[in-house]
């Protein structure tokens, strides 16, 4: 599935774009600050104009929303522009959301990440019953993507439930034993979602809705459902030949748990300050889990906690991140809970890098030179 290959590129390799900057650190007045977004609103229409960039940018320095606009169409046929109301598809940021779901039933008693697969799905591979709940979380289980096939195509139009997601690669080796190594699978994030409807009792998108979006005010927040009719749904886009074109139907039942839910962002923002903030949605315990470096769940100097890159790689600070791709859309967050600053970008278009677009606003706010890209 295109989705899986374009999600497992972004989530490590991709520029960031939710950045936390230390306001002692960037020591500059309203007035500078002013001038400085409005160089990066300049510099976005640019991108609009030469590189077709559309979708919603937000910045947040020090819990507060200091920038915040949205460019281009959401909707060409209907000539509607982007607000910074419209629901995008969030695509792998996804995942930070099922770490979340899996942690809240580990603190009410009902799983542990550190138990087997197999004591809460049953029917699995052999070889995936000794796997840990801990393993799918970090990307180091070993369980390898979906590939790409006829059958996966018909699913991306006509959807598919999570066991038909991962019947394709139930039959297949593992990619290395599980703990010895790091590679990033949308598969293991599916399993996860199983899990975490099997424990629940719920559907994944009841949880996500009534333990989650609900109670932290993610009005605008859900898990994308292509028969809802939601206000303001972006449409998706790529580019053929130069020019904008609609992007291929996916039903996002595909990407379920490792990609299904859309979000705006301001609601991403609101997301971002929780997972900033002890005791607002998890525990400190809970948290410190999700943002540890693991040392069996490295890739380029990079570390995966659950569902969130950990990097020391860009402009020498620490950064918290994930980016997301899927038909028609692409997606980045990226924090700097040092510095208390965080970038949020939305597009609907799939062959833009909003993580590009993040870095080059993240350059201009620490004052140092954009990163090599890697």
């Amino acid at each position: 599935m295109a989705f899986q290959l374009r999600s497992s590129r972004i989530a490590l390799r991709a520029v960031t774009l939710c950045v936390i900057i230390s306001v002692a650190s960037l020591s500059f007045g309203q007035t500078d600050r002013s001038k400085l977004f409005d160089k990066e609103d300049a510099y976005i229409l640019s991108e609009a104009t030469t590189h077709f960039f559309r979708g919603a940018v937000l910045v947040g320095i020090d819990g507060k929303i200091v920038f915040e606009k949205a460019y281009g169409m959401g909707d060409e046929e209907w000539s509607a522009t982007n607000t910074v109301h419209t629901k995008f598809r969030i695509a792998s940021l996804t995942k930070q959301f099922t770490a979340a779901c899996i942690l809240l039933l580990q603190e009410r008693g009902r799983l542990n990440v550190h138990d087997p697969i197999s004591r809460y799905l049953s029917g699995l591979p052999q070889a995936w019953r000794t796997i840990t709940v801990h393993q799918l979380l970090t990307h180091t289980s070993g369980i390898p993507n979906s590939p790409n096939s006829t059958e996966n195509e018909r699913s991306d139009r006509t959807g598919a439930t999570p066991q038909q997601l991962i019947a394709p690669v139930a039959g297949k080796p593992l990619d290395f034993t599980p703990g010895t190594n790091w590679r990033y699978s949308n598969t293991g994030y599916v399993l996860l979602g199983m899990i975490v409807e099997k424990v629940s009792g719920q559907s994944y998108a009841d949880f996500l809705k009534t333990n989650i979006f609900e109670p932290l005010g993610m009005k605008d927040s859900g898990y994308d459902k292509a028969r809802d009719i939601l206000k303001e749904r972006a449409s998706g886009y790529e580019i053929i030949d130069g020019h904008i074109a609609n992007a291929d139907f996916i039903d996002m039942s595909v990407p379920f748990s490792a990609g299904g839910i859309y979000s705006t962002v301001e609601d991403m923002y609101l997301w971002n300050e929780v997972l900033a903030e002890n005791g607002k949605l998890l525990s400190a315990g809970s948290l410190k889990q999700m943002f540890t470096e693991y040392p069996e769940a490295t890739h380029e100097a990079q570390h995966y906690g659950y569902g969130v890159v950990i990097s020391h790689l860009k402009f020498g600070r620490l950064l918290y991140y994930h980016g997301g791709g899927v038909e028609g859309f692409s997606s980045s967050i990226q924090r700097y809970p040092e510095d208390r600053v965080c970038i949020v970008i939305l597009s609907n278009l799939d062959s833009y890098k909003p993580w590009e677009l993040g870095d080059h606003i993240a350059s201009d706010l620490f004052h140092q030179p954009l990163p090599a890209v890697r």
